[in-house]
Order: C-alpha cells, then structure tokens, then sequence
C-alpha cells in the first residue's frame, strides 16, 4: 500500500476487527456508495449533492452510510484513488514494468491509460471540476496520487533518454505534459463526437508518442 492509499479510507483502515467476509463486504459496498455518489455528483455537482441524497440513491441509512464513508470528501478521494488504481493494476498484473525495452513499456501503458479514460471520461471531468471545492487536506491527497502517475511515466521515459530510444530534453516536463494529454478526451470530448474510440485512441497514442520517440509509429 502506497502512502496515499493510507489516507484513503478502505476496508484495511475502516475497521481492523472485521473478519475477511466481512471486509469484503463493506468494501463492496463501499464501491457501490462511491459509483452512486458520483453519477449524482456528475449530474448535480459536488457542492448541490447532499450525503441524505447519497443515502437515498444507494439506500443505506444516513446513519449507517457514515461507517462507510466520513463524507463527501472521502468519496472523491477514493473515486480518484480507484482511477489511478486501474493503470497500476494493469502494470503490475502484466508485468510492465520488467519490460526492457523502453518504448514498448511506454506503449503498454500509454494505452491503457487512453483506454481508462476513455471509459471513464465522465467520472474523470467531475474529478477534475470538482477537487478546487475539495479541502487542502483532501486536496494534497489526490495532487500527491497525481503526482504518482507522473513519476511513472517520468521513469519510463527517464529509461528511453539513457538508452537513445528516446528523444526528449527534459522527462519531468515530458511526463506531466503526457498526463495531462491522457486527459485530453474527458475535457474535450463533447467536440471528438465524430471519432469512433478506436479511432480517437489510435490518433491519441500516434500524437503523444511522436512527441517522445523518433520515427514513431
């Protein structure tokens, strides 16, 4: 468990006396609260979506949707967490990061990443629109997980540039302006309505590499 996830709110920080069973279940139903909670907040906002209005599209007890959660802040603390996750999973499962050479490591993930986002493109915009109400607290917890996903591609790229499989003058900026490029769809997707998806991630994946390696594609 990174540092971040500590922060978050799970079923190994909600409640160290329940048993496996039962930790599978609250956190089942944790992700059920966090899914609800932020198709209203998508459709609502974030400021306009009420924890009664919560408890009322996942039917928990007001009372009892606080052993779940501490509040609306948690909620998309953990959303933003469980996007990250994604990408992290898909790395560690297929053994991404052993891969030597430097630009398929960098395709592997960079395609994944456009397809997470691409999927989940309407939960991504309400995260990015709705941190700035969010408290510095909360805050600093998804900047730092932010963060993260930039040091993974900053090292991938920081591998290219040692072995020449990469041209780029600066991997810091290289990798930050390649996040926010993942982004791109969830923020300007209601003008991208004429690309199919793979259409768009195939453009996406040819525009971000030619930035980074030479000849590419």
């Amino acid at each position: 468990m990174t540092d971040i996830d500590q922060n978050i709110p799970d079923s190994e920080s909600s409640d160290k006396r329940l048993n496996p069973r039962q930790q599978q279940i609250f956190k089942k139903r944790q992700v059920m609260i966090v899914k609800k909670a932020s198709r209203l907040f998508i459709k609502k906002g974030y400021s306009q979506t009420s924890m009664r209005d919560i408890a009322n599209a996942t039917g928990i007890n007001l009372g009892n949707l606080y052993h779940y959660i501490s509040g609306k802040e948690d909620i998309l603390c953990i959303a933003f967490n469980n996007y990250h996750n994604l990408v992290m999973e898909f790395v560690i499962k297929n053994d991404i990061l052993n891969i030597q050479e430097p630009e398929a490591k960098l395709k592997a993930v960079l395609r994944q990443s456009l397809e997470i986002t691409y999927d989940f493109r309407n939960d991504l915009l309400m995260m990015h629109r709705e941190t700035r109400v969010l408290p510095r607290k909360f805050l600093k917890i998804i900047l730092k997980k932010e963060s993260e996903f930039v040091r993974l591609f900053e090292d991938i790229i920081t591998r290219g540039v040692e072995s020449k499989a990469f041209k780029v003058s600066d991997p810091f900026f290289a990798a930050n302006m390649l996040v926010f490029q993942i982004s791109f769809y969830a923020l300007r997707s209601w003008n991208l309505k004429q690309f199919t998806r793979e259409e768009f991630l195939d453009m996406a994946e040819e525009t971000i590499l030619r930035a980074i390696i030479p000849d590419a594609m």
